[in-house]
């Protein structure tokens, strides 16, 4: 249990490192160990707040009817299905992108130790995803129900445990698709796939437990559970996630002891998850990764005109966002995280849809409502601040110096100036950014009958909104680049920038909302106000990163 601990321990403070390099900090006032929990903590302000008056409200509707415990049902199941799908982002990170299992096997640790604690790193990055989600429901449940300390202790505990079960599942799927990926000297190539492939049927399990629970819904029968009282409803929330249908009943008779034995058997399917986990993980995992650090080439002859077409001149700044993008789209690590995030969040606005029957007509006919002169400016301002969180979570821009690693001072010998290398860095993640604009705005467009004239606003606002997440990207990472990393996976995933961009990104776009929601301006006051605001905040950026990116550029030590 000891070298467990510690090999938990060494991998994560080896795959965080220090934010920032040397130069930067020593000037730093203020620890990262402190700054993180603070960043952390306002960011969680605005969301805390929101869920509160809503769960607060949808309580007091739930309650005289005796159905409140759906809340915990919701929210229980609602985590565990989002900590399967980003599961698989991180458990292919964590176990096969991350490259250092050829260190870790000299060592005098056992197989089951190397797993558990790799596991261990993959299940932190999903308190992350707890914090946000899960923390905020068990609060506000646990104030509005007057529940008792017991509460809190059991909320704790499986707050600790819920997360197991999913991305255990995730875990399996991912080592059983890697596992036939690895078969050819070509092992970037497969690897691309194998993650690719992962990442999709994540999506597919997604679509077939919401279409699967909208089957399960008869909506005759569904009136007489409702009506029955005594929280009937969560035997039928919760069929997919067995674990959270214990942990809700754990929760609302947490005063009993019945709530108690449901707390043991939510803690026993867990511990049953992992022992088959380690089963499979000793069988499958070691076999998959080995000898993947490897890789091959090939010589290819190349004609007079093909080397006069490849080395045709262009402009510096087309080249290299041309470079940054290649780089991107080639390398395993890079495309799992930045790449194909720019077509996930597109999707994951269609599966609730496509997976319900009748969801898509209903919306269809909601369009007149949500598109009127009192209405649209909402909804505008709501697309613009989507378009805010997805370009800040991208990670593309926020890790640009990072990727360059301690090869960072190349660019020093260039013939080019820096503020066009870092301009080139900004528009490849602009271009994968707008990715995700583009897909969202056809998706509206195609399936929910958006009007033809909203989704040329829409487009038109993307723009600022995912140049200003570019910007605060690269003007944080340019700052604090993580240059000390020795797989390309560390250098992206467990990078610290990524996350403050996401969270200044997201306090932006909750501020822009809540404002507009206040004040209720008209629709063409919503769309030219953030055109031109955002639009003179990124001439303002570009300006600063002009002038100053050289200065800041020369004081990166590594």
């Amino acid at each position: 249990m000891n070298k467990t601990l510690s090999l938990t321990k060494i991998l994560l403070k080896n795959g965080s490192g220090t934010w920032g390099s040397k130069n930067s900090s020593k000037k730093r006032r203020i620890p990262i160990g402190v700054l993180v929990p603070i960043l952390i903590a306002i960011g969680l302000i605005p969301v805390f707040s929101i869920f509160y008056f809503f769960i607060s409200s949808v309580y007091d509707g739930l309650a005289p009817i005796g159905q409140e415990g759906l809340i915990l049902a919701l929210g229980l199941t609602t985590v565990s299905l989002v900590v399967f799908f980003f599961g698989i982002f991180y458990v292919i990170n964590v176990f096969f992108f991350a490259q250092d299992l050829e260190h870790l096997l000299p060592l005098p640790v056992k197989p089951s130790q190397i797993l558990t604690a790799k596991f261990s790193v993959a299940l932190v990055y999903e308190y992350l995803t707890e914090l946000f989600i899960l923390m905020p429901i068990l609060i506000t449940y646990g104030i509005k129900s007057g529940a008792g300390i017991l509460y809190y202790v059991y909320s704790a505990v499986i707050f600790l445990t819920l997360p197991v079960l999913p991305l255990l599942l995730a875990s399996f799927i991912s080592m059983l698709i890697m596992r036939f990926t690895n078969v050819s000297k070509h092992r970037d190539r497969y690897r691309m796939i194998g993650g690719a492939a992962a990442i999709f049927l994540g999506i597919g399990f997604n679509f077939f437990f919401q279409r699967f629970a909208k089957n399960k819904l008869d909506p005759e029968q569904l009136q007489q559970i409702v009506a029955e009282g005594n929280n009937s409803i969560i035997q039928t929330i919760t069929t997919l996630f067995p674990n959270a249908k214990l942990g809700a009943f754990a929760l609302i008779n947490e005063a009993s002891l019945i709530g108690f034995g449901y707390l043991l058997f939510f803690l026993a399917i867990s511990a049953i998850a992992y022992w088959l986990f380690m089963l499979l993980g000793n069988w499958i995992y070691f076999k998959s990764v080995m000898g993947m650090s490897e890789s091959s080439s090939r010589r290819q002859k190349v004609s007079d005109e093909k080397f006069d077409k490849m080395t045709q001149q262009s402009s510096v700044l087309k080249a290299y966002t041309v470079k940054e993008l290649k780089v991107l789209f080639r390398t395993p690590a890079y495309f799992t995280n930045c790449v194909i995030i720019s077509f996930l969040w597109p999707l994951l606005l269609v599966i609730p849809l496509v997976a319900q029957s009748g969801s898509l007509e209903g919306i269809k006919q909601l369009s007149p409502y949500l598109f009127n002169e009192n209405t649209a400016g909402l909804v505008l301002v709501c697309a613009f601040g989507f378009f805010l969180f997805t370009a800040g979570i991208n990670p593309t821009a926020a890790t640009a110096i990072s990727r360059e690693g301690q090869g960072v001072f190349i660019n020093k010998y260039l013939p080019v100036p820096f503020s066009k290398i870092v301009m080139a860095k900004v528009l490849s993640g602009f271009v994968l950014n707008f990715v995700s604009v583009l897909l969202a705005v056809m998706i509206a467009y195609f399936l929910l009958a958006l009007p033809l004239y909203y989704a040329i606003l829409l487009l038109a606002l993307g723009v600022p909104a995912v140049l200003f997440g570019a910007f605060i990207g690269i003007i944080i990472d340019i700052h604090f680049p993580k240059l000390n990393w020795d797989n390309e996976q560390k250098a992206v995933k467990q990078n610290m920038n990524s996350l403050f961009s996401t969270l200044l990104c997201f306090l932006t776009a909750a501020l822009i909302v809540v404002a507009v929601f206040f004040f209720n301006p008209s629709m063409p006051v919503v769309f030219f106000g953030l055109l031109l605001g955002f639009g003179l905040i990124n001439f303002l950026l570009y300006r600063l990163v002009k002038a100053k990116s050289t200065n800041w550029f020369n004081k990166i030590e590594v």
